[in-house]
């Protein structure tokens, strides 16, 4: 049982939309904080629970951004789904730390 299983009860594909809504405001908060201290415009979020919770979820993320995103730089800060095909995050990632160690990718 994953996380959000055992936090709510319910299976991933079956959240309810109040929990759906806080798991936005959550991402939304961190992606602010990211957007605040690295000087992003674009945020790309994917995942299972970014796909099962979609639009809901989204929104509500924006939402904090648009609230949380309020230096000059970090001020209309977006963020939306990742269209890659699903193990394209951690290829990305693997082909960062492939690099890191000094490695051709």
């Amino acid at each position: 049982m994953g996380a959000i299983e055992s936090s709510t009860g319910r299976p991933l594909t079956e959240p309810s939309y109040e929990h759906m809504q806080y798991v936005g405001l959550l991402v939304g908060r961190a992606a602010a904080s990211i957007a605040n201290l690295l000087d992003l415009r674009l945020i790309v979020c994917g995942g299972r629970v970014a796909r099962e919770y979609a639009s809901t979820m989204f929104l509500a993320a924006q939402a904090e951004l648009d609230s949380s995103c309020r230096l000059a730089f970090s001020r209309g800060t977006v963020i939306v789904s990742a269209k890659a095909p699903q193990p394209s995050g951690i290829v990305g990632a693997a082909a960062v730390g492939w690099r890191g160690l000094g490695e051709g990718v």
